[in-house]
């Protein structure tokens, strides 16, 4: 069997790679999104969306799209696209229903746990409950509540999440104590600059504008010396401010092992900058998917890469 991935006419063979980086218990899942595939073999053929075909024994060819998973049985030469086999799904969870299970377990006073979805996702499907979590952006604690739970199945409650707007947190709170958690919240923003904020949007200013109003603002040294943990986790859904917080505070990524980001940023050329200083502090992308339609309107040009998860290298 071989796999090849591209288009009919320009592609290249993965089958060693499918075999060393996407295989366990015998079983191969290539993921869906194009990003991610990209990610993982690398590109033969920027800005077109590509297949997966697998060409078996008999040399007849398969033909995968984007929009799917595959899971092959390496002992078997079985391809599953639907109706997982329980033994493979037993290898590969299906995190949706892993999450909805857990939703099961969890209240929420204000809001709903259907919104910040796949956030909460990319949580249940990368946390081990082993981490030691700084949470940026966490709004009324949907995937704050998420996060606690995985945690606290290790016992651990080595987790603060970060909420600048006032009422805001102040609901966190409210859906934090309506749980029984005791994770850590800060009503500040991580920033050594003055902050301004309108709505949504927050900006750097030395003067007070019309409009606008003073955020909270707590430093990264200030969070360290407070709380003494050595975070190696961020989760980040704060409105475009990463590319500020790493431009201030490049410390932040000392003994960081994995980042879980929503990418809001309105300038382009941020994303960029961010990226560069992630691959030069030796992370790489492990997962990607798009946003939502609304994503797309905002963010047109981050809309494909929308989420993403990026892990530090072994060295």
């Amino acid at each position: 069997m071989k796999i090849l991935y591209g288009t009919k006419n320009n592609n290249i063979d993965v089958t060693e790679i499918c075999n060393s980086k996407l295989m366990k218990n015998s079983i191969i899942k290539i993921p869906c999104n194009d990003i991610t595939r990209a990610a993982i073999f690398t590109d033969p053929c920027y800005g077109t969306l590509k297949i997966i075909m697998v060409i078996k024994q008999d040399n007849s060819m398969l033909l995968f799209d984007y929009t799917t998973d595959v899971y092959i049985d390496t002992n078997t030469n079985e391809i599953y696209t639907k109706d997982i086999p329980e033994y493979i799904t037993s290898i590969y969870p299906d995190y949706d229903a892993k999450l909805r299970d857990i939703h099961k377990t969890l209240k929420i006073g204000y809001g709903s746990f259907e919104e910040e979805y796949p956030e909460q996702t990319m949580a249940v499907r990368f946390l081990t409950g082993n981490e030691k979590v700084l949470e940026i952006g966490s709004n009324i604690g949907r995937n704050s509540l998420i996060i606690n739970h995985i945690l606290s199945q290790k016992n651990n409650n080595n987790f603060v999440t970060l909420e600048s707007d006032t009422y805001t947190a102040s609901i966190l709170k409210y859906n934090r104590d309506l749980n029984g958690c005791n994770f850590h919240i800060e009503n500040a923003a991580l920033s050594k600059r003055r902050l301004l904020q309108k709505g949504w949007n927050t900006i750097c200013s030395d003067v007070l504008l019309d409009g606008y109003k003073d955020v909270n603002t707590i430093t990264l040294e200030e969070l360290n010396k407070k709380y003494n943990i050595e975070f190696d986790t961020l989760i980040l859904d704060c409105e475009g401010a990463f590319y500020y917080i790493l431009i201030d505070m490049p410390e932040i990524l000392n003994n960081i092992n994995l980042i879980i980001m929503e990418n809001d940023y309105h300038d382009i050329n941020h994303k960029k900058t961010v990226d560069e200083i992630l691959k030069k502090n030796n992370f790489y992308v492990e997962y990607s998917e798009n946003g939502c339609e609304l994503a797309k309107q905002i963010f047109p040009q981050i809309f494909d890469n929308f989420y993403e998860v990026w892990k530090r290298k072994a060295v």
